[in-house]
């Protein structure tokens, strides 16, 4: 049963429940534990009710609570008939638990035959992976267990758990390879607070990491498959880093980047490169008109780079003048809307490709055509 007490600051609430019966977790005796929970309305937080019966799941949190939620098996003791079956099954059961590793990460699967040591308080359990890369550890006494895979030795990023007696846990064994380097500008000098990006060949973006103060990165890689390494490879030039977009080892051109290639076996790697110049701005400006040549006030004048993110948005004043700035190196498109008091009045200028140029812009940007270009572009 349960009675409320205040708040936790984290903010969970705390919920008091008089113990009846325990599989685990609750000394022997303990008439009375304390269960947190997050409040309710997206935090995963059980709504315990006061004077209700329940069959609780919780772990022990980082503050050293036990805690549950509404992701677990937690429920009302009526709507929990096969759980207290468990629960009374296992009471006289061993003190033995189970950890299943997994070698599978995302869509890549896990290898078979790969020999995965647990290791306890200088004990040591061996196991194969299955045909799916599962090696399964039954039989093991509760305590602190590290995982690694035998081939590989001991390495940083292998897992240390605590199996609880009668416990079971699905461990997933990360294969790593670690990616440093350094980043300098032209001039010689280490670039600080560049986010050096890494990205599948394929196009798809992977991680990123930026460069401390003595222009320094580290980037982590646990899906084996092939990278590119460098500046902007996911998105135009920005304020933080006003570059184009910069393959390792120093170019411009996928075809001449370096592939980083990861097998799935730890290893680390470092790969220093220099920045490329820093892409200039240029202005654009111009005015916004209706068909009768009236000036449009408050339209809304929207350039986006090759990916469709918005990069620079201006509203036109009572004149119809609008003004913005981008670089100078890279494409981009115009759109140019009046979005009217309902999407039905919207009215759009046709959209302008905007080719890379040193030079300022100045247009003028009539509304012709019915709807809002902006959302009805299928580029």
């Amino acid at each position: 049963m349960a009675d409320f007490r205040r708040p936790h600051p984290r903010p969970l609430r705390v919920v008091r429940m008089q113990v009846r019966e325990v599989l685990n977790g609750v000394g022997p005796g303990q008439q009375e534990v304390e269960i947190a929970t997050g409040l309710g309305g997206g935090d995963c937080g059980f709504a315990f009710q006061v004077g209700a019966d329940y069959v609780v799941y919780a772990y022990r949190n980082s503050e050293g609570r036990l805690e549950t939620g509404i992701c677990s098996r937690t429920r009302l003791l009526s709507q929990a008939a096969e759980d207290v079956e468990y629960i009374r099954s296992m009471a006289n059961a061993p003190r033995t638990g189970e950890i299943r590793v997994r070698t599978a990460v995302g869509d890549t699967p896990g290898t078979p035959g790969v020999q995965i040591i647990a290791d306890r308080e200088g004990s040591r359990s061996s196991a194969l992976t299955n045909a799916v890369g599962d090696a399964v550890f039954g039989g093991l006494p509760p305590g602190a267990y590290t995982i690694h895979a035998q081939l590989d030795g001991d390495l940083p990023e292998d897992p240390s758990v605590q199996l609880n007696a009668k416990g079971c846990l699905d461990v997933t064994l990360l294969r790593v390879l670690r990616i440093s380097g350094l980043v300098t500008a032209r001039d010689g000098e280490p670039a600080a607070r560049i986010e050096v990006q890494l990205r599948s060949v394929g196009g798809a973006p992977w991680e990123s990491a930026m460069t401390d103060p003595d222009g320094r990165y580290q980037l982590r890689v646990i899906k084996a498959g092939q990278y590119h390494l460098g500046i902007n490879l996911n998105h135009s030039p920005t304020q933080d880093t006003p570059y184009p977009r910069w393959f390792y080892p120093g170019t411009d051109d996928p075809a001449s980047a370096t592939t980083i290639v990861f097998s799935g076996r730890p290893e680390t790697r470092s790969y220093d490169f220099t920045l490329p110049d820093r892409q200039p701005e240029r202005s654009i400006d111009g005015t916004v008109s209706r068909a009768d040549g009236q000036p449009m006030p408050r339209a809304v004048v929207t350039i986006l780079d090759a990916t469709r993110t918005v990069v620079a948005q201006a509203f036109a004043d009572q004149g119809g003048r609008f003004s913005a700035r981008v670089f100078a190196g890279t494409a981009y498109r115009l759109h140019t809307v009046w979005p009217g008091s309902t999407s039905v009045a919207a009215t759009s200028a046709v959209p302008m490709d905007i080719a890379p140029a040193a030079t300022p812009l100045s247009v003028r940007l009539t509304l012709t055509q019915p709807g809002n270009s902006f959302l009805d572009d299928p580029r």
